[in-house]
């Protein structure tokens, strides 16, 4: 088809490119219509929003453009500068009147009014104004012709803001599997509260109608402005004059907490900020409490297994001492019984002797001197011996009391020892608090870091948009990289360390080294292992000897401790690693392939191959020759 151009100055000037017709434009009413811009929420449903402050820009847009549109609806339902007063003024008392004269109670269902209608054009049933009937029949044909149809727009209108703020203006925050954040979980609540509230609004602006049609009405349906206005105005009876100015309030309320979300959401990552802010200057004061009461715990750990250690040093040395104790006790009751006799012994000899000398006279000379030297002599031979067994009755009654002081002893330690258990149970609580407080307190921050992020991005409205996480990938894949992996002889070693207790220095003596290590450098490392663990459970010395095992030992691998069990006799354990080293396999049952009935036996096999040719090629790890 030719094109009919229009080119007066081009016409008179010399042959070029602009004067071929592959290079010549077309008329304009040839053209094809441009297309009018997208704006407001039509924009966002074709192309994702640049920014959430964009969108923030385009909803309040949208807004005002909403609260126009409620504004011309009124003026149009009351009149240029009229308001919901004059609409009572103007209908209450007609419509009261009609009421007085119809002997009408209620004017609060369509029924109610329609039969007042209709009472009032029989002239014979109604003699009063019939202007009145008139008004009432203008009052009740505009709240059906405006609600709520007239209203629907805006609701829908509504409905479409509200489902784009709760795609785009959320908290980014999950009461179920985030740690607690006051700002974020309290911001989550209004969204709630607010979702709730705005839904519920726009649903009583049809569910007042549907009650005013369908059944009856009550002033306390109304919002509270609403109802304080009716009460205000004695229209208690006539309360649908009123349904439009509630629908109208009702819209008004979802405009105000669409404009409240929208400020919310604005301040939410400011509040965020200072969050962060207050939390990374109660970090460093946490962190020292955490230290202060790691150091408290580990001075106290330290100084209860000093006191176990003497503590089982003291009762081993006092079960020692049962029989001695025993054998003591025995030979002191004999001591001091021995000592009873040669006192009454010494005595009754010097007395014998006094008594001798006094009847001298009666006896003769050879008699008396046989027996005052005979006297004498066994005198002589008590006094000698008296002193060597009250010697050794103060010895053994000495050490008898070495022995109850040494159970004093004990019993003062174990006693203490008590108190320091229930001292270390105390400063191991405030230490486990306080690393929760630490721990809670960096989840927290992260948490809170991580939210003004995705609020303060540029591009997460239009990761929202598209469904992409939100979260970038390569941050993903270096977390996922900073986790930890535990390898098999990890998994050896701590399964050691729940079984082994006080055998952990037999385990090390016994396990290879490369290069080689002798026997003192092996001593010194169990006295420097025990050192090292003396201030924390006994449960981490086989851990703290194996970590340093690995780490003389260049070659280290599970079959070395396996090896090393079985010289120590240890085939508890040896089962236990043998679990970890040689899992048991999970079988998996093979399903066969489908063949079907009228494939021939004998071509099954090859049927078999063709299907697992095909499975290799979907799965692209069978190159053809066209690839």
């Amino acid at each position: 088809m030719d094109v009919k151009l229009r080119r007066p100055l081009l016409d008179l000037r010399m042959p070029t490119l602009v004067t071929k017709a592959a290079f010549a434009l077309p008329a304009l009413e040839d053209m094809p219509p441009i297309h009018k811009k997208l704006r407001g929420l039509k924009r966002l449903e074709a192309n994702p929003p640049r920014s959430l402050r964009d969108l923030r820009n385009i909803i309040t847009s949208e807004l005002t453009s909403v609260g126009k549109k409620l504004s011309r609806l009124e003026r149009s339902y009351y009149g240029v500068g009229k308001s919901v007063q004059h609409e009572v003024d103007k209908y209450a008392m007609p419509i009261k009147g009609v009421m007085r004269m119809l002997t009408i109670f209620d004017m609060s269902s369509v029924t109610a009014i329609e039969n007042a209608i209709k009472l009032g054009s029989d002239p014979k049933r109604y003699k009063g104004d019939p202007n009145n009937i008139t008004l009432l029949k203008e009052a009740y044909a505009k709240v059906l012709t405006y609600v709520p149809d007239k209203f629907n727009e805006i609701i829908e209108f509504c409905n479409r803001i509200l489902v784009v703020l709760e795609k785009y203006f959320v908290s980014f925050y999950d009461s179920d599997s985030d740690v607690y954040l006051e700002t974020a979980s309290h911001y989550e609540e209004q969204l709630r509260t607010w979702q709730k509230s705005i839904r519920g609004s726009l649903e009583r602006v049809h569910k007042l109608q549907r009650d005013f049609k369908n059944g009856m009405i009550h002033f306390s349906m109304f919002t509270p402005p609403v109802t304080t206005f009716c009460k205000r105005n004695e229209c208690e009876n006539v309360p649908f004059i009123l349904i439009f100015a509630d629908a109208c309030t009702n819209i008004r309320a979802v405009m105000s907490v669409l404009k409240t979300w929208l400020q919310a959401d604005e301040n939410y990552p400011v509040f965020l900020r200072n969050d962060i802010d207050d939390m990374e200057k109660h970090k460093e004061d946490k962190v020292k409490l955490m230290r202060e009461s790691k150091q408290r715990y580990h001075a106290v750990t330290y100084k209860l297994n000093q006191s176990e250690m003497e503590y089982e040093k003291a009762a081993s040395e006092v079960d020692n001492m049962k029989e001695k104790e025993e054998a003591l006790q025995i030979e002191a009751d004999y001591l001091i019984n021995l000592n009873a006799e040669l006192q009454s012994e010494l005595e009754f000899k010097v007395f014998r002797r006094d008594e001798l000398k006094k009847n001298m006279a009666d006896v003769s000379p050879e008699s008396f001197n046989e027996t005052f030297d005979m006297l004498t002599d066994e005198i002589r031979f008590v006094k000698d011996r008296l002193p060597l067994v009250k010697r050794q009755l103060a010895a053994a009654q000495f050490k008898l009391e070495w022995m109850t002081e040494k159970k004093a002893c004990v019993a003062k330690i174990e006693k203490e020892l008590q108190q320091l258990r229930r001292d270390a149970n105390d400063v191991d609580h405030g230490r486990q608090q306080r690393e929760d407080d630490v721990e809670k307190l960096i989840k927290a921050l992260e948490l809170a870091r991580r939210i003004h992020r995705y609020k303060t991005s540029t591009d997460v409205a239009e990761k929202i948009y598209f469904c992409l996480p939100i979260e970038h990938r390569q941050r993903v894949q270096a977390l996922q990289s900073l986790t930890p992996r535990e390898d098999t002889l990890s998994k050896v070693c701590m399964t050691l360390a729940q079984y082994v207790d006080l055998e952990w220095m037999d385990l090390y003596r016994e396990l290879p080294f490369f290069p080689k290590r002798g026997k003192q450098t092996i001593e010194k490392d169990i006295s420097a292992i025990s050192v090292e663990s003396a201030r924390g459970p006994r449960e981490n010395r086989t851990l703290i000897a194996l970590n340093r095992w690995r780490r003389h030992h260049t070659r280290a691998k599970t079959d070395d401790i396996m090896e090393t069990l079985k010289r120590i006799k240890r085939l508890d354990i040896l089962a236990e690693v043998d679990k970890i080293v040689n899992p048991p396999k999970i079988v998996e049952e093979v399903k066969e392939t489908y063949v079907p009935p009228s494939v021939a036996p004998e071509l099954v096999p090859f049927y078999r191959e063709v299907e697992r040719y095909d499975k290799l090629r979907a799965a692209h790890k069978v190159k053809t020759g066209r690839q």
